[in-house]
């Protein structure tokens, strides 16, 4: 049976995988901006002129997925509402980041239940 507990820390993980991701999209993105990498017609003008904006924007959203997943694992009630908040804003904003928002929505759906759970539990609404 999940547990709380488990619940948190199962959450951690994917929150640590999910940051890990996020950040890596820093060594991937120049890659592209400086032709190691190259997708054809894949990569727009946009991206181009906005690579290094994106890459820390991704940076600064895995440490932060990286701090709730420090917290979280340590049981820590803001963490729980940090990973809650970066969940419930990457679900709401990945449908404009389509297709790398496929994969944020993956993580953040699973991550968003654990933490609900976690925060939760079996508790009944009282009528």
């Amino acid at each position: 049976m999940q547990t709380r507990k488990h619940s948190a820390r199962t959450a951690s993980v994917l929150l640590i995988l999910h940051g890990l991701i996020e950040m890596a999209g820093l060594v991937f993105i120049n890659s592209i901006s400086f032709g190691l990498i190259s997708f054809g017609g894949l990569t727009g003008a946009a991206l181009e002129r906005n690579a290094s904006a994106i890459a820390m924007f991704g940076v600064f959203w895995g440490i932060a997925r990286l701090v709730a997943a420090w917290g979280s694992w340590s049981l820590q009630k803001w963490a729980v509402i940090l990973g809650i908040l970066l969940s419930t804003v990457t679900m709401t904003a990945s449908i404009t980041i389509i297709p790398a928002g496929v994969m944020d929505t993956l993580f953040s759906v699973p991550i968003l239940i654990l933490l609900l759970y976690a925060w939760f539990g079996n508790e009944r609404i009282e009528a």
